[in-house]
């Protein structure tokens, strides 16, 4: 009977070790993004709706120490855009929109040919070829801050120049799902804040979500930074009504999890139009959604639905896999942060394969450069890179560092580490096109001349250069 009782002991403690593996796996894994490359926010992992892991990491409020939890509400950004797509299709199943219908039938006084050539459809998909921010030259610096009207805003790039005709090609745009926003204020006669909460929060009892307003008193709030080599400063501020149904929302890894629930339950939207959420168009972008397969192993692979976002001071990720249930969450309060990198090892895990961990190279630099001095940060760096591949990667690290000490004043090491990136990287105009704007913000225009002169010479038709030199 002893030997009976202590065979059963022994299962059952093996049954939870093999049931606990996975999660101190991602113990381990967020450890060494925490530890090592700073990452700071929150990480929620379930299985049909059951939480298997949740925790936060760093600071919600570095000023005050509150830590980041799983209930602090982030901003989502661009996930925000599946929440409109949801409140789209439930109005086409209602019988109170069109897919095929164009932007003019609901605004008639949109201009054309626009008006009668976008359909709700091309917006949804990003296929309607309106721009992205960039389509209005310094938007950010521009109108970032400034608050508008709704219809404001919509008249700020309503008759830009289509990149081509809607249908023919995909390209991102967060001013087409600002449009489907102010679309969905003029059918219902509601505020987009209102009928979200009406049709998608108040019946998922998502109490911890909404659209931010930085006026208002919000428990729980995380704030936003901006990573700076080893440190942290706060980000820059965006006034949200600029983000209107495209990326101004708000939420918590918990909440997230009964949006999930409400997808893989069709409890929001009937199945035949709810199909139409993960129906992939061109470039594998449904309606709110990027859709595909990605590779876990040599042999397997995995369905996945997913969005990230990046606004001022967050970056997130979450992804779904529905055939096996699993829903991942990687909120993060800096920017840039590691999101990509942690669900994709999260999404090793779960599938019983190895992680791939990286150490930041940028940080473990700027690390050595505070604690050790210049020539041992230089001499660290000029190791880590791979002077035999391509440039690209390389530059982006010296790019990340010398940004950074320009912005802090600290011109002399600004200089040298663009220096080493035409070292490195002799046949690189981008390189001494960068190495010109740190003399130039360093006063030294004489030398910020000549790398221009220099990247010309490497590539006579390098744009950023030709600008520079008024050419």
């Amino acid at each position: 009977m002893k030997r009976l009782l202590y065979f059963a002991a022994c299962i059952l403690f093996l049954t939870q070790v093999q049931a606990n593996e996975p999660v101190a796996r991602l113990d381990s894994l967020m450890d060494l993004f925490h530890n090592h490359n700073n990452f700071t926010g929150s990480v929620l992992v379930a299985k049909n709706g059951e939480i298997l892991y949740a925790k936060g990491f760093g600071y919600a409020n570095i000023e005050h120490r509150i830590e980041n939890a799983p209930c602090m509400k982030y901003r989502i950004a661009s996930i925000s855009k599946q929440f409109t797509a949801m409140l789209i299709l439930q109005k086409v199943s209602e019988g109170s929109m069109r897919l095929d219908a164009t932007v003019a039938e609901y605004i008639p006084d949109y201009p054309q040919p626009q008006g009668d050539v976008i359909t709700i459809h091309h917006l949804l998909s990003h296929t309607s070829g309106m721009p992205h921010y960039a389509g209005i030259p310094g938007f950010f610096p521009l109108y970032g801050r400034q608050f508008f009207e709704h219809r404001d805003f919509v008249e700020l790039f309503w008759d830009l120049e289509l990149m081509w005709n809607p249908g023919e090609r995909y390209s991102y745009s967060s001013f087409g799902y600002y449009l489907l926003g102010y679309i969905l204020e003029e059918v219902s006669g509601k505020k987009f804040n209102d009928l979200l909460a009406e049709r998608v929060l108040n019946p998922l009892q998502m109490y911890d979500s909404g659209i931010e307003d930085h006026r208002s008193i919000m428990m729980n709030r995380a704030e936003g930074y901006d990573f700076l080599l080893d440190g942290f400063i706060r980000a820059e501020f965006r006034d949200l009504s600029t983000a209107l149904a495209t990326g101004d929302m708000y939420t918590t890894p918990h909440d997230m999890v009964l949006w999930d629930a409400a997808l893989r339950e069709h409890s929001l939207l009937d199945s035949e139009h709810q199909e139409l959420l993960f129906r992939p168009n061109l470039n594998g972008y449904a309606y709110g959604w990027n859709v595909g397969y990605r590779t876990i192993n040599n042999t397997d692979s995995v369905y996945f639905q997913q969005h990230t976002g990046g606004t001022n001071g967050f970056t997130s990720i979450g992804t779904r896999l529905p055939e096996d249930g699993y829903y991942i969450l990687v909120f993060c309060n800096t920017r840039p942060g590691e999101i990509r990198p942690i669900e994709r090892n999260i999404v090793r895990i779960l599938y019983g394969e190895e992680i791939d961990f990286s150490r930041s190279i940028t940080l473990a630099t700027a690390r050595i450069l505070e604690s050790e001095g210049l020539d041992p940060a230089l001499e660290y760096l000029r190791l880590q890179l791979d002077t035999n591949g391509e440039p690209q990667t390389g530059l982006q690290h010296i790019s990340t560092l010398g940004r950074d000490l320009l912005w802090l004043n600290r011109y002399g090491e600004a200089i040298a580490f663009f220096s080493l990136g035409t070292s490195l990287f002799p046949g690189s105009a981008q390189a001494e096109m960068m190495l010109g704007d740190a003399h130039r913000a360093a006063g030294q225009e004489e030398e910020a001349v000549k790398a221009y002169a220099r990247a010309l010479l490497i590539n006579p038709q390098h744009r950023g250069s030709l600008q520079r030199l008024g050419q």
